[in-house]
């Protein structure tokens, strides 16, 4: 019987923080561009709303690189990516996931 890998500093655990934080640096990313252009007032409660729905994106968009078989490098710059979409990256993955008409 094999053992099971239980080691915190497994590179699975530190691709999923990763994951997480270049999620939630894209949300931060997205934040301060949107208050850039709209010359909003800065709000913490407004940039951590935003860092949790990225940080989600980020995620599930990590997850379904993951699935579909792509290198560690496209699984990182998809979740930045998406977490710097934030809801629009959520949209998209509800319309894939659910053969909506959203997703083209």
């Amino acid at each position: 019987m094999k053992m099971q890998n239980n080691d915190p500093n497994s590179s699975e655990v530190v691709t999923w923080l990763v994951v997480g934080f270049l999620a939630c640096w894209g949300g931060l990313v997205r934040y301060l561009i949107d208050i850039k252009q709209s010359r909003a007032v800065w709000s913490w409660a407004n940039a951590a709303a935003q860092i949790v729905v990225s940080g989600f994106a980020g995620v599930m968009m990590g997850l379904v690189t993951m699935q579909s078989g792509a290198s560690l490098y496209w699984t990182w710059a998809g979740a930045g990516v998406s977490g710097a979409m934030g809801s629009i990256a959520i949209t998209y993955l509800w319309g894939r996931v659910s053969g909506g008409g959203n997703a083209n």
